[in-house]
């Protein structure tokens, strides 16, 4: 059966001589999982790069990403999708599969034609940490896991948790920790005065005039951001807690968006939501605020707690497993401790000790480590190694 998708050939290059033909699946496009698959193909550029996906997102890099080869775009249903990615195989024939997330681990490890050893899955968070989901469901997923695990060729683990959580799952499982790496953000000049106003961060919900006619400098509040998509997993009732747990220092910033009644939440608490913003404008908001907040109550690496490192903040972050096993330091568990972390970095001396540990804590996060990893683990997955 042909896919029932479109295909679009992108402008890279023919690959090099004894380069490995990668097939990246997944069908939750955009997110972390996004900006992990760009950093793969990114660190391996002598590889020739395919990706079969759920929907042709609004992503430039997908136009612009000269290492990406072609693309395909999955159909609607999960056996549809099975049969899509036995049709990619079967035109692309890629000497690696690598399948993103819990759902694309699903169908190419239930895709016959696809050799268990040349698939390399990375969850970026198995499906059973979720918590907003009932107990039954879980123990489903972990058992989904289980009988798919001997399909496994290798799995690339994002984190210390996740790598550990493969390991139990199957013994003997052929598991290589590829590290989310911190990308270099560089400040720009000028854009934490905070003398003047927060540039790119709109005003405060029910605020009107200027910052000097309402009485207090906007600039003189420090500014808390987070940014993802309004979602149960990333848990925006704990910011807004931690929003009404605060006082009237700090502003609060969600980048993004998502649920409705999740976004109402957000912003009877007092929280500013941008909306979904393109990602220049993204990091240079980050950029311009204080302290980068994470609440998400299951992870696999995030993602933007990284960009945020890069930029050069301090992150306050849910006390969760995965980021526990990452090492990063100064986590809360309750929104109350929350407001209170960030509070505490008014301070320029404590917000420099918190940004410094965090940095020391990442600092191995390197591409060319992630490269080196990734390598390995698609040496694995071709008996090279």
């Amino acid at each position: 059966m042909e896919l029932d998708a479109v295909e679009r050939e992108t402008p890279g290059g023919v690959p090099s001589e004894g380069a490995v033909r990668v097939l990246h699946v997944t069908e939750c496009w955009g997110g972390g999982v996004a900006s992990a698959v760009h950093a793969y193909i990114e660190a391996t550029p002598g590889h020739d790069h395919w990706l079969l996906m759920a929907r042709d997102a609004a992503d430039p890099l997908l136009d612009q990403e000269s290492l990406l080869r072609g693309l395909r775009v999955f159909a609607d249903g999960h056996l549809a999708r099975i049969r899509d990615v036995a049709a990619a195989y079967r035109e692309i024939r890629p000497d690696v599969v690598h399948a993103h997330s819990s759902y694309a681990g699903f169908y190419v490890r239930s895709c016959p034609q696809v050799p268990g050893e040349r698939i390399v899955y990375t969850p970026h968070c198995y499906a059973f940490e979720r918590t907003d989901v009932g107990r039954p469901l879980r123990y489903g997923f972990r058992l989904a896991e289980a009988l798919l695990a001997p399909r496994t060729g290798v799995v690339a683990a994002v984190s210390p948790r996740e790598a550990e959580l493969a390991a139990r799952i199957r013994a003997g499982q052929r598991v290589v920790y590829v590290p989310n790496a911190v990308p270099r953000i560089p400040a720009e000049q000028g854009v934490r005065e905070r003398s003047g106003a927060t540039p790119g961060i709109p005003a405060e919900p029910g605020s009107t005039g200027t910052p000097a006619e309402r009485g207090t400098p906007e600039r003189s509040k420090l500014v808390a951001v987070t940014v993802g998509r309004i979602c149960a997993q990333k848990d925006p009732a704990f910011l807004a807690a931690a929003a009404r747990a605060g006082d009237a220092s700090t502003r609060w910033v969600w980048i993004g968006d998502g649920d409705p009644a999740l976004r109402r939440v957000l912003r009877d608490a007092g929280v500013v939501v941008t909306g979904w913003l393109p990602r220049d404008e993204v990091l240079a908001m980050i950029r311009t605020a204080d302290v980068y907040v994470h609440t998400a109550s299951w992870e696999g690496a995030p993602v933007s707690v990284l960009e945020a490192a890069g930029a050069g903040l301090p992150v306050v972050a849910r006390d969760i497993p995965a980021l526990r096993s990452l090492g990063v330091p100064d986590l809360v568990a309750t929104p109350a401790e929350c407001a209170r972390a960030v509070r505490d970095l008014r301070d320029d001396r404590r917000r420099e000790d918190a940004r410094l540990r965090l940095a020391d804590v990442l600092a191995g996060h390197t591409p060319r480590l992630q490269a080196a990893r990734l390598a390995r683990a698609y040496a694995l997955a071709l008996g090279a190694a």
